[in-house]
Parts: C-alpha cells; sequence; structure tokens
C-alpha cells in the first residue's frame, strides 16, 4: 500500500510541474505587449508538456480525489501528506517569486514580462487550490509541517524587504547614497517595499493564520530558532559590526579617509540589527505568552539559547583580544598602534561589549532557577547544555594545542624559531585560552549540578511513578519535572467522571512514598501514593 502511495504522488507532484511549465510556456507569450517570438525547441517544449501533462493530471487527480473519499486512512497517509507539503511549497515559492516580479513591475523597478505574468496566474491557483483543500481533506495536524514551512518563508522574505528598505532609507538620511530614489530602475527603497509586502502576505497565512494556533514541536522550533535565535544572531552579529566601523573611524585606522566609503555598509548592519530586534521582541513576546507560574522545558530552552548565543560572542571576542596581543608581542615595538592590533583588539571588544551582556543575562537567570530547584539542575536541557560546552571547549582547546605544539615543533626543527613562530600560533593560543576557559567553568558547574542531585540520579536506575487516574499527559510531565523521576500514567476505566487531578497533591503523594518506586491512586481524600518494588 504504501509504495502505491509513493509512486502515485511522485507522479502527481511531477505531473503538477510538467503540466504547469507547459500551460505557462504558452500563456506567457499570450500576455506579452511587444512581438516577442518564443524558440521553436521552447514552443514544441511547452505544447509536449501541456498536451500529455494535463490530461494525465486531471486523470490522475480524478484518482485521486476518489481514493480520498472512499479511504479515510488515505487521508491521513504520509504519502498524501508529503504531497501536499511539497507542492503547496513548491507553488508558493513559485508563485511568491513571480508576485514580486510583477509588483516590481508595478512600481516600476522591473521590466515587464508576459511569462512572469503567466507564471503567478498559474501557480498562484495552483498555491490557493491547495492551500484551500488541504484542510478540507486533512487531519489539521499533518497541516502543520507546511505552515512551518510556509512561516518561515514568510518571515525571511519580510525581514529582508524591511532590511532593504531601512538600509536605502538610512542611506539617503545620512547622505551616504544620495541618488538611491533617483535611479527607478534600481531604487531600493522600491525594492524593499515589495518584498516587505509579498514576504508579510505569506506569513500573515502561515504564522498568525496558522502555525501560531497550533502548539507543538514544530511551532517552538519556529519560534525558539526562527525568531528569537536568528533574531538575536543577526542582531548581536550586526550591532558588532557597525559598532566596529564607528570604532575604527574614531579610534583605529580605516582604510580610506572618505566617510562615505568608510561607512558605506554600515547602514545596511544597523537596519539587520534593528530588524532582528524586532523579530527577537515578537518571538520571546510568543514565548511569554505562553509561560506559566512553573519553570517549564520551553523557558530553559530559551534562557539556555540566549547565553549560548552570547557566550559564542564574547568568545570569538576573547579569541581575538588573545590572538592581538600575540600579534603585537611578536611584531616591532611600535605595532600596538599599527592598524593591524587596533582595529583587530576593537573588534574583539565590539564583540566582548555585545556579547557579554547577554550571556549574563539569561545565564544568571538559569543559575538562580538552579539554586532554587533540582528540577532545575536535571533537566534534560540544562544537562545537555553544559555537555556540548564542555565537549566542543574541550576538543577545542584539545585541537589548538595539537596544531600550536605542530607549529613550534616545525619551526624548530627548522631552526628558524623566532618572531614569526609567535604569530603562527596566535591563533591557536586564543582559541586554546577560550576553549580551555569555557570547557573548565562549564564543567565545574557540572561537577556542582552532579552533586546535588540525590543518589538514585547518579545512577543508571531512575525512580520510577506510576499514576493510576485521569489520562493528563500534561500532568504526567509536570510530576515527573517536579520530581525527577520517570512518570507513566494509566487511565483508570472503572471510575466515570473522575476529578482532576492537581499537581501539588500528587507531587506530595509521591514524596510520602520514599525513595521508592511508587503507585499514585486516587483516595477519598485526594491522591494517595504507595510504595511499591518493580520486579
Amino acid at each position: 500500500m504504501e509504495v502505491r502511495r509513493f509512486f502515485q504522488y511522485l507522479l502527481l507532484l511531477g505531473l503538477l510541474v510538467v503540466a504547469s511549465l507547459g500551460v505557462v510556456g504558452l500563456l506567457g507569450p499570450v500576455l506579452e505587449t511587444s512581438a516577442v517570438v518564443a524558440a521553436p525547441s521552447e514552443t514544441a517544449r511547452s505544447i509536449t508538456f501541456a498536451a500529455i501533462g494535463v490530461p494525465l493530471l486531471v486523470g490522475l487527480a480524478w484518482w485521486t480525489r476518489k481514493r480520498l473519499a472512499e479511504d479515510p486512512a488515505e487521508a491521513r497517509s504520509f504519502g498524501w501528506t508529503a504531497y501536499l507539503v511539497l507542492a503547496t511549497v513548491v507553488s508558493l515559492v513559485t508563485a511568491l517569486v513571480a508576485l514580486v516580479g510583477v509588483l516590481g513591475w508595478v512600481v516600476g523597478v522591473e521590466a515587464y514580462s508576459g511569462r512572469t505574468l503567466a507564471s503567478l496566474l498559474v501557480w498562484g491557483a495552483l498555491w490557493w487550490f491547495h492551500w484551500w483543500v488541504g484542510p478540507r481533506v486533512t487531519a489539521p495536524e499533518n497541516l502543520v509541517l507546511q505552515d512551518f514551512v510556509g512561516s518561515l518563508i514568510g518571515l525571511g522574505v519580510a525581514a529582508s524587504g524591511l532590511v532593504g528598505l531601512l538600509t536605502a532609507s538610512l542611506d539617503t538620511f545620512t547622505g551616504i547614497s544620495d541618488d538611491v530614489v533617483v535611479t527607478a530602475s534600481g531604487d531600493p527603497l522600491r525594492r524593499g517595499a515589495v518584498l516587505l509586502l509579498t514576504g508579510a502576505l505569506v506569513w500573515g497565512v502561515y504564522w498568525l493564520a496558522g502555525l501560531s494556533r497550533r502548539h507543538g514541536p514544530l511551532h517552538l522550533v519556529y519560534v525558539l530558532l526562527a525568531g528569537v535565535g536568528a533574531g538575536l544572531v543577526a542582531t548581536l552579529v550586526s550591532l558588532s559590526v557597525a559598532g566596529w566601523t564607528v570604532l575604527v573611524w574614531l579610534v583605529g585606522d580605516p582604510r580610506t579617509s572618505s566617510a562615505a566609503e568608510h561607512f558605506s555598509g554600515t547602514s545596511s548592519a544597523v537596519a539587520t540589527a534593528a530588524v532582528g530586534l524586532v523579530v527577537w521582541w515578537y518571538h520571546q513576546a510568543v514565548l511569554a505568552q505562553q509561560r506559566t507560574t512553573e519553570r517549564t522545558e520551553v523557558e530553559r530552552v530559551y534562557d539556555h539559547l540566549m547565553s549560548g548565543l552570547g557566550l559564542g560572542a564574547a568568545a570569538v571576542g576573547l579569541t581575538m583580544v588573545v590572538v592581538a596581543l600575540v600579534e603585537a608581542l611578536a611584531g616591532r615595538s611600535d605595532l600596538l598602534v599599527g592598524s593591524t592590533v587596533v582595529n583587530t583588539l576593537l573588534a574583539a571588544m565590539t564583540l566582548l561589549v555585545v556579547g557579554t551582556p547577554v550571556w549574563l543575562l539569561h545565564w544568571r537567570r538559569a543559575q538562580r532557577a538552579a539554586s532554587a530547584s533540582t528540577a532545575e539542575v536535571a533537566s534534560p536541557v540544562r544537562r545537555a547544555y553544559l555537555v556540548v560546552l564542555v565537549g566542543l571547549g574541550g576538543v577545542t582547546a584539545v585541537v589548538a594545542l595539537l596544531t600550536g605544539v605542530y607549529l613550534v615543533l616545525d619551526d624548530l626543527l627548522r631552526g628558524q624559531v623566532g618572531a614569526a613562530t609567535l604569530r603562527e600560533t596566535g591563533f591557536a593560543i586564543g582559541m586554546l585560552v577560550t576553549a580551555g576557559a569555557v570547557s573548565a567553568y562549564h564543567g565545574q558547574v557540572f561537577r556542582a549540578d552532579r552533586a546535588r542531585l540525590p543518589h538514585r540520579d547518579r545512577h543508571r536506575r531512575t525512580r520510577w511513578v506510576l499514576l493510576a487516574g485521569p489520562a493528563d499527559a500534561t500532568l504526567g510531565r509536570a510530576v515527573a519535572a517536579r520530581t525527577g523521576t520517570a512518570v507513566q500514567i494509566v487511565h483508570r476505566t472503572d471510575l466515570e467522571g473522575q476529578r482532576p487531578w492537581d499537581v501539588e497533591d500528587v507531587v506530595r503523594a509521591v514524596e510520602s512514598a520514599g525513595q521508592s518506586d511508587v503507585l499514585v491512586l486516587d483516595e477519598a481524600d485526594g491522591p494517595h501514593g504507595i510504595p511499591i518494588q518493580r520486579v
């Protein structure tokens, strides 16, 4: 059955592309305003694709519709879901590119193209059809991937358009580029506005009306990585670039005496930082709305993701400081006032100033939570964060040490040990110092966390809790987080209308049973914990 579905939907998707290309190829010359004659080979290909592809597509689509109506399992199958997602995304991207071209022609920054308009009409109709038919045939949970990809596309296009719009505005305002709004054929203001409009439309359809209402793993992946993570990375990198450019002009050694030439890329960096900040602010506000009174794994992921990004920027800055100092020690006596070392130190200080506060803010919050609760210490997110940093830092330090020793020994055997050797090992020394410090600090934190965990958590066997009561998965996750146990839920079918359990009552019942495995049953006065032993 799955083999049949694989070939059926693969063929359906292929025929969709072939038939669409054929129709666009035939419709494009009709919509042209000038006497443009397509090449014979192109016309022959379009006729072939349309004459053969369209009837086959219609026939296979009719048979697929019949299968979907007769067999409910067909609409829930992986093959149909994969086809729907791929067909929608392919038609969305193609229609979006065509829409940008058509709107560019409307505002005067693109030449008219009949093929572009035909592509918009054909692929836009296909996108609308698949977007419309999806919720009417497919289960809502099978549409989450489609909403996720569409949200990413919309956010990316809208953000790039807003960056272009702000960059052009800043260039005009600061006088760096006086002809930004004069040359219509290359007007970045109108180009940015077109991208912003099209991206916002896609983002509104797939995020505001779709993924934002469907909480689940992909929802969190989008918010944390695409929204919060990417937004903060863009902000940190762009602020570092802009700050470094300003510092080099003020106290460093700029390559040119022309301010317009020196600051030519600063407007783009400032605009990217502003857009990244807006993206980060919006998506962290979305996370804030989902927070409860108890600290959840989502909050832990957020804090550790932010601290990791800030730590990464600060670590790069510290590495550059060490490299610059090594270069200065290995160079001439006046090298500290030379362009290379000064500009490198300015870049390093910029990264430290930008990254350190972000790391401190979120890491201190994570540390306060760990000090207040062993559930935070036992959290998989925190433990994975520490293990990854210790591991990456250790591996990086070892590689840097090997590299540095090799360079020294190579020059030693050649009889060429000197200032050049120190300069060659500068980067290895910087990486060794930074990676060693990161690994050592987080290793100490990891050991302190392990010392705080109960004895059972330091061994393979985990305390087990069986909740025999209402089928409440949210309750089970909360109890597991609070008690550091492995929780399993079984629903009692002999009790009708069983009242829901309170998390605090269940936690007290688990703790009352001591350190053994626990069976929690519902008594007259609430949940009651019974010590048990698995055999």
